[in-house]
């Protein structure tokens, strides 16, 4: 059975990619997200702050073009 992909998986699936420290990327809404940053958790700042760009972002990752990385 293949496993479901959630909104969950696909934030900590980011986190485990986020950007380097001092990256153009960690501008999320307008600010620098330094909290996000220096925990390295560029997908959980991105699902509080540009809900829009998670969520089509979570589309494309649910219609399995990234399924190789969950096996």
């Amino acid at each position: 059975m293949a496993k479901k992909l959630t909104r969950k998986i696909y934030e900590n699936w980011l986190n485990d990619l986020s950007p380097t420290q001092g990256s153009d990327e960690w501008i999320i809404g307008g600010k620098i997200r330094l909290y996000y940053m220096l925990r390295d958790q560029f997908g959980s700042a991105l699902r509080k702050y540009d809900k829009m760009r998670f969520e089509v972002g979570f589309q494309d990752f649910q219609r399995g073009q990234n399924m190789n990385l969950l096996k």
